[in-house]
């Protein structure tokens, strides 16, 4: 790499990037980019999502009032699809592990080679969670207060004293249910045994993602963090990238978030939506002092590529075409798989989707990773995001054993854990304003407490304010 590439100034939030008073005119989208570029533009592109939600922000209230946490539990946690674990979580039969969401918790099993069953995480006696904070395995789930047992299918088959319980019936009583579905490698539990099926609350996503599986890939990294913030606060950071400005400024020479793409589908059962942010493109902010050269040599840098030669990256599409060509050069021969016929957007670009209430699986190799946002206990202040970054798996199939969860506390950073990497790094940078969200929400003047919400660049916030206002039954 040229060594006279100052990479940390492009890291330092006091280097200033953009004039006071800049503004854009006839901004191309992610598609139009790739259009004018001449480049491949992929089906899973061109495909748009039609949805306009309507302009009706979400009051702040609904953010720091803990009389609307019951409310989100009974209308939100306990009758939307979530994702619980990875199948690669509880690999073997018997394997378990519980799902906490706010102050509810499940028991979810691998009760057959290639099945999952999912119940409340309570004993039928005396209500003890059978499930605790750490995996557990056996053929059997016992209760350890006072040894009531159950079956993988969760019907009772061994109570001590049984004479004792002329009422109950051992193999007929049993665990109470909740619905259990799996897609891409990942378990699902909807606790409203009523509720429409998992494919009919992902929408178009499972289309999307045809040429992505991530039941392919294994967790290689998994951190959750405690944040002092409410969940949904937390999660619309993740919708938009209007605030990569002042943000990420270590990405802005190579990522694109002025040509950010964003994308709604909506048939009141499925509320998803995408974003596409372009690589090795000076964000809009910089592009007269990031030339294509320097977006490539940073973008090698962060990727652990090889610097690239004299010659190469004096174009945007040539800086793409290379980066594109060594990242499929460097998984193949990490895992074995040919990427040689995949395209520059799937290879180096960031393809983010979110299913609502609060899953962000990701399309393509330019960031492979999955969000999610939890509740914690039953404060409005506290919150957890769970990110895993997912790698190929070998081509015979195999891969690592999942790494144990790396718990990031609430005065810590990612940073603090360099396992985390890449991860962690980033998580940091948006926590840096996270929890400053929620004390200016607090802060608020009463007369105007809701967001002010731009037509395009936040209507996947938008979005999820129309979807949760619809399950909540609030009226605008």
């Amino acid at each position: 790499m040229n060594e006279a590439v100052d990479i940390t100034k492009y890291g330092n939030k006091s280097f200033v990037r953009a004039s006071l008073g800049m503004q854009f005119e006839n901004m191309p989208d992610y598609e139009g980019y790739l259009r004018e570029a001449g480049e491949e533009i992929p089906w899973t592109v061109s495909t748009r999502g039609t949805h306009q939600p309507e302009n009706l922000p979400l009051a702040y209230e609904y953010y720091l009032d803990a009389k609307y946490v019951p409310e989100e539990i009974e209308k939100i946690w306990k009758k939307q699809w979530q994702v619980a674990c990875r199948a690669e979580d509880i690999p073997n039969v018997g394997d378990r592990v519980s799902y906490e969401v706010g102050p509810l918790s499940f028991l979810v099993v691998r009760s057959g080679e290639n099945t999952f069953k999912a119940f409340w995480n309570s004993c039928r006696h005396r209500a003890r969670r059978l499930c605790g904070d750490t995996p557990e395995s056996g053929d059997v789930i016992q209760c350890p207060f006072h040894a009531w047992s159950y079956g993988l299918d969760g019907k009772l088959i061994w109570v001590p004293r049984e004479e004792e319980f002329p009422s109950v019936q051992v193999g007929v009583i049993g665990l109470r249910p909740v619905q259990c579905d799996t897609w891409g490698g990942n378990v699902f539990i909807n606790p409203d045994l009523s509720a429409p099926s998992l494919k009919d609350a992902m929408g178009v996503m499972p289309d999307h993602f045809k040429d992505c599986p991530l039941e392919d890939r294994y967790t290689a990294v998994r951190l959750k963090k405690k944040v002092r913030i409410n969940w949904k606060s937390g999660m619309e950071a993740f919708l938009e990238g209007y605030h990569v400005l002042t943000t990420h400024p270590s990405g802005m020479p190579m990522f694109g978030s002025t040509y950010t793409q964003h994308d709604c589908w909506d048939d009141g059962v499925a509320a998803v939506s995408r974003l596409i942010t372009p690589a090795l493109v000076p964000d809009g902010w910089v592009k007269d002092e990031v030339s294509p050269r320097l977006a490539l040599e940073l973008f090698c840098n962060t990727y652990l590529l090889p610097p690239p030669p004299e010659g190469r990256g004096a174009t945007v599409a040539d800086a793409r075409e290379f980066a594109a060509g060594e990242m499929a050069r460097k998984l193949g021969e990490a895992y074995g798989v040919d990427f040689s016929n995949r395209s520059i957007s799937y290879l180096v670009d960031m393809h983010q989707w979110y299913m609502f209430p609060a899953f962000y699986p990701w399309w393509g190799e330019g960031l492979s990773w999955w969000y999610n946002f939890t509740p914690l206990g039953e404060s409005p202040d506290e919150s957890i995001m769970e990110i895993r970054w997912l790698l190929p798996k070998q081509t015979d199939g195999s891969a690592p054993p999942v790494p144990e969860t790396v718990w990031v506390d609430f005065d810590e950073q990612g940073r603090d854990y360099p396992e985390t990497g890449q991860a962690g790094f980033l998580m940091d940078e948006d926590m840096s304003n996270m929890e400053e969200v929620h004390r200016g929400m607090k802060a608020t003047d009463p007369s105007v407490a809701r967001p002010v919400l731009a037509t395009y660049q936040e209507i996947r916030v938008r979005h999820f304010h129309e979807a949760y206002m619809r399950a909540m039954g609030i009226k605008g």
